[in-house]
Order: C-alpha cells, then sequence, then structure tokens
C-alpha cells in the first residue's frame, strides 16, 4: 500500500517530539531515521521502522474496503526506557487519528491493538532494544 506508507512517513515525519530523537537516516543525510520496510544494515539507533504485516480485502461491502495490521516500532540501544519514549509519541500520533491523505482511499480508522516489545543481544555485543505496537488500519475506497 504505498499510498498508506507514504501517509504514515508524513504523518510521522512531522511529529517534532518524535524526529528529534532520531538519527539520521544512514543513505539519506538529513531526514530522521523513519524506515518503511527494513533498516539499512549499519544504521545509526535510535530509529523507527513500519511495516505492513497482513491483512487484505474485508469483503463485506459494495466497497472496496481493506483490514490491514501495521507493525510500527523503534529500536534503541540506549535502553528500552528510550525505545518505550519513542514508542509513545508514534502512539500519540497514530491512535485513533485518522489519516485524510492516503490518495484514493478514505481512512475510517487507525487504532493499536497490541503491544511488543523485545531485547536483542546480536553478536556484535551492543544490545538492541524495541518497543512498538501492531496498529489496525480500515481504509474504504
Amino acid at each position: 500500500m504505498t499510498e498508506l506508507n507514504a501517509a504514515i512517513m508524513s504523518r510521522l515525519g512531522t511529529v517534532t517530539a518524535l524526529t528529534s530523537n532520531l538519527a539520521y537516516l544512514k543513505n539519506g543525510g538529513t531526514a530522521p531515521a523513519i524506515i518503511d520496510g527494513q533498516a539499512p544494515e549499519g544504521q545509526t539507533y535510535p530509529y523507527v521502522v513500519f511495516s505492513l504485516q497482513g491483512g487484505g480485502d474485508l469483503n463485506d461491502n459494495p466497497h472496496r474496503t481493506k483490514s490491514l495490521v501495521l507493525f510500527i516500532r523503534a529500536y534503541s540501544t540506549h535502553s528500552l526506557k528510550q525505545a518505550g519514549s519513542i514508542d509513545a509519541v508514534i502512539d500519540t500520533a497514530l491512535h485513533l487519528v485518522p489519516f485524510s491523505n492516503v490518495t484514493g482511499w478514505t481512512n475510517t480508522w487507525l487504532a493499536r491493538e497490541s503491544d511488543l516489545e523485545t531485547v536483542e543481544n546480536p553478536p556484535t555485543g551492543t544490545q538492541v532494544f524495541m518497543r512498538g505496537g501492531l496498529y489496525r488500519n480500515r481504509i474504504t475506497k
């Protein structure tokens, strides 16, 4: 969903409380690290990643309606608290706040459904902390 991804990037990219706490994109230089899909190797922490996890057409009315699940999360090597603080800003920006700029679609709602948290111990020896959530997005044509 290219249109939805662009809307999420636009929304998160305008939240100063979020962008001021993120590293810059590895390959973008001056843009805050809000990444669609997967972070590039060597991306500086902290950063945000969002991705479509599943969903599809509902087929419950004559209009095209999709129910999509998005995974939006913050990564940090500083602490779980830092990842959580970034996640809280994301939640405020997205939970129950409809999008009006998803080209060709009408957003009916976006809501956080689950909280997720991990601590990873990669071979580099630096712990990586993640906090985020699964968001349900219903859009209609």
